[in-house]
């Protein structure tokens, strides 16, 4: 019966997602800025602090294959910030084009997902560019042109994300918010660097244009990448009236 499972076939399931999940033959347009340290300050959920230089970062991608449903588009805003001196990136937006992605990354993670009409990413000649619009509104647009293979390593750094779920009374949380630690194994396959502009647009929805773009200190395009997202960590549970005031990046506010 599929409405009811069995213990067996749950443990089926954890060990076909042993490894993770996988996003595979990925097609992605990059940037890493430079922004204020005072808008990172004052944004970052507690206990997250600012990473001692004040970047963030957004992407735009095509995952062509999935282990775990259909193909999907995805655009993502992280801010650098740190937990117990450990770098890493908080998540801010990721507009997606699939549901079985949203619900899977937001309930699963706390990934701040939500389902925008458009997602692309094109390429003609040297020039890259990467579009998210959501609810008629053009959130990130991101244009590199390229000059050439980049080879260097790129570190490895955890994600950051607060799981938690509004209270069915309508009142805060059901109970406290999770701070989540996830990493991800990344195979970068073709990569190629370049000159970046990177435009946030002004939605009450998604009012991300709030993070300033001061400089791209890097940009770039890459084709054939392979992510492993790996099973989360759970470092503490967050004071739920102190977390409130961040969870409004989940919603869509008139």
């Amino acid at each position: 019966m599929k409405l009811v499972r069995s213990e067996e076939e749950f443990a089926q399931l954890r060990e076909y997602f042993a490894r993770g999940y996988l996003l595979d033959d990925v097609t992605m347009v990059m940037a890493l800025f430079r922004t204020d340290p005072e808008v990172i300050k004052r944004i970052l959920p507690p206990p997250l602090e600012p990473a001692p230089n004040p970047t963030a970062n957004v992407y735009v991608a095509e995952f062509h294959k999935t282990n775990f449903g259909p193909p999907y588009n995805e655009a993502a805003l992280f801010l650098s910030a740190q937990y117990k001196g450990e770098l890493g990136n908080y998540c801010m937006s990721m507009p997606v084009t699939e549901d079985n992605a949203m619900w899977g990354g937001r309930e699963r993670y706390g990934f701040p997902k939500k389902i925008a009409e458009i997602i692309q990413v094109k390429r003609k000649g040297n020039v890259a560019t990467g579009t998210c619009i959501r609810r008629g509104h053009t959130i990130f647009k991101l244009t590199v042109k390229l000059a050439g293979p980049f080879t260097e390593e790129i570190p490895s750094t955890p994600n950051y994300l607060v799981k938690a779920f509004p209270s069915a009374t309508g009142e805060g949380f059901d109970s406290p918010p999770l701070l989540i630690q996830q990493h991800n194994e990344i195979n970068w396959g073709e990569r190629e660097i370049g000159q970046g502009t990177l435009e946030i647009g002004e939605s009450n929805f998604d009012p991300l244009h709030e993070i300033p773009v001061l400089e791209v200190l890097m940009a770039g395009y890459t084709t054939n990448m392979q992510i492993w997202m790996k099973p989360g960590k759970i470092l503490t549970q967050l004071d739920k009236k102190q977390y409130l005031p961040y969870s409004a990046i989940k919603e869509d506010w008139l």
